[in-house]
């Protein structure tokens, strides 16, 4: 039995807010849960004054929420086409529509997650937006980095395990910024 990661399938075409920047690759690869990780050191940094601090908190917990909403959705998705997949003679088109719906309401999760970040950062100073940009821009160069991290010294391709090369990560870990 092979897994589909729905991650990669679900999130593949989001986020055409930065398209047109040079290294749209890396942009792409952000994930709201490594943001949301890396909030409080940024929040410290921001030094906020009291409006901020309450839209922050505001948008914080909206977007918590929403990474919750989407772990649990994708995990019972994930359940669903296991069990599907576990029944012989399945038509794997017949999957595809549960994968599309999850593909459209990750696209408006994300379009809502750049609405309350660009909303926040209407709010900060010229001193806090650069702040900002420079947590962003550090955030993209160690996504970037990531996966030159991952290969193997002897510069040989990483072994894949199991179906098509797709092995099951955390169903329900993030999405996306």
């Amino acid at each position: 039995m092979h897994t589909i990661n729905l991650r990669k399938i679900a999130l593949f075409a989001c986020f055409t807010l930065f398209a047109s920047f040079a290294h749209a690759t890396p942009v792409m690869e952000v994930r709201l849960d490594n943001l949301l990780a890396k909030a409080g050191e940024l929040k410290k940094e921001l030094n906020l004054n009291d409006n901020q601090q309450l839209l922050w908190q505001q948008t914080e917990s909206k977007l918590t929420s929403m990474q919750h909403q989407r772990d649990v959705r994708r995990n019972r998705l994930q359940s669903e086409l296991e069990l599907r997949l576990e029944q012989s003679n399945i038509e794997l088109r017949e999957l595809n529509p549960q994968i599309e719906q999850e593909e459209q309401t990750t696209l408006q999760e994300n379009k809502q997650i750049r609405e309350l970040v660009l909303t926040l950062n209407d709010a900060l100073d010229d001193k806090q937006r650069q702040t900002l940009q420079l947590f962003i821009n550090a955030s993209l160069r160690a996504t970037a980095d990531a996966p030159k991290a991952k290969r193997p010294d002897s510069g040989e391709a990483p072994q894949r395990k199991g179906g098509m090369g797709r092995q099951r990560e955390g169903a329900g870990s993030g999405g996306k910024f």
